[in-house]
């Protein structure tokens, strides 16, 4: 977790269902935004799980050049360790939902499926869906 007096993330994994939740609040430096997506992506593969649910809700902006690690380097490196589905909730920052729809739109969704919802119950169901598919 970052050193800052106010985290601006909170990551861990629902063990009962068996997948990773993102809480993102306020601004994230691009240092903070790295090292907590790389965390979610090590509690992935521990846990051998496949979906995440990114509370991005109060998170400000993703910048353009993590939005760009983002797609080019992160995302194909997580697809390969077995991310297959992300649920985020829509963001109420103007900037971060365009940030986050370019990256969205910039991803190959037969290799990995990303929704937006408005709520965290919603979010959890569609997760709970493809899950049950799976079985």
């Amino acid at each position: 977790m970052n050193t800052a007096e106010q985290p601006v993330y909170n990551i861990y994994v629902e063990k009962e269902s068996n997948y990773v939740i993102m809480e993102w609040d306020g601004y994230a430096t691009s240092e903070q935004f790295r090292e907590g997506t790389e965390y979610m992506l090590n509690l992935l593969i521990e846990n051998k799980a496949h979906y995440v649910i990114g509370d991005i809700k109060d998170m400000i902006l993703i910048g353009a050049t993590d939005q760009e690690w983002m797609n080019n380097s992160f995302l194909p490196r997580a697809v390969r360790f077995g991310f297959k589905a992300c649920a985020l909730i829509r963001p109420e920052s103007y900037f971060n939902k365009v940030a986050v729809e370019t990256i969205v739109y910039k991803t190959d969704s037969e290799k990995l499926q990303i929704n937006f919802f408005e709520n965290m119950d919603d979010a959890k169901a569609w997760i709970a869906s493809l899950q049950n598919d799976k079985s």
